[in-house]
């Protein structure tokens, strides 16, 4: 697996990946009008700065992962859904070696501490970030009817 900044050449397939992989993981608690369509990941991932994107390739060079950052915070981080098995484990920790590579982006631009905000209903990550040493801090916000986010804190 070979992890690189995201370029414009991406952008269709990280949509495309994104798509798949927030309906995997948000299926069941996140109703259909609120899900995610591959026109508007490709307007976001179109405004992605150089330095807050990365992604993930296997050996064949096929985006498996994807993670963005921004002031100090993880606001994306999803895999192909088809590396999770039936208990959740993630093939060849992709998640977990995207999560290694922007924190240590972030310790290296002067952060001490990084944020990041999870669906409660989402036990898959929430297990991968306890595995990571994060912790939720206490902090919690509707982000859609709903569905409640919880946030993460981690020390570098």
């Amino acid at each position: 697996m070979t992890i690189r900044p995201v370029a414009a050449r991406d952008v269709h397939a990280i949509a495309q990946l994104q798509v798949r992989a927030w309906r995997a993981e948000h299926d069941g608690f996140v109703d259909e009008s609120h899900m995610p369509t591959l026109e508007d990941r490709i307007v976001l991932w179109n405004g992605v700065r150089p330095g807050e994107a990365w992604l993930a390739e296997d050996g064949d060079g096929a985006i498996v992962g994807v993670i963005g950052v921004h002031d100090g915070e993880i606001g994306v981080l999803h895999i192909a859904p088809e590396l999770l098995d039936d208990e959740g484990a993630e093939g060849a920790d992709v998640d977990g070696a995207l999560l290694r590579h922007a924190e240590g982006v972030m310790r290296a631009a002067g952060h001490t501490s990084v944020l990041l905000w999870t669906f409660a209903e989402n036990h898959h990550n929430r297990a991968l970030y306890a595995r990571h040493g994060w912790t939720p801090d206490g902090a919690e916000q509707e982000s859609l009817p709903g569905v409640v986010e919880v946030r993460y804190r981690r020390e570098l």
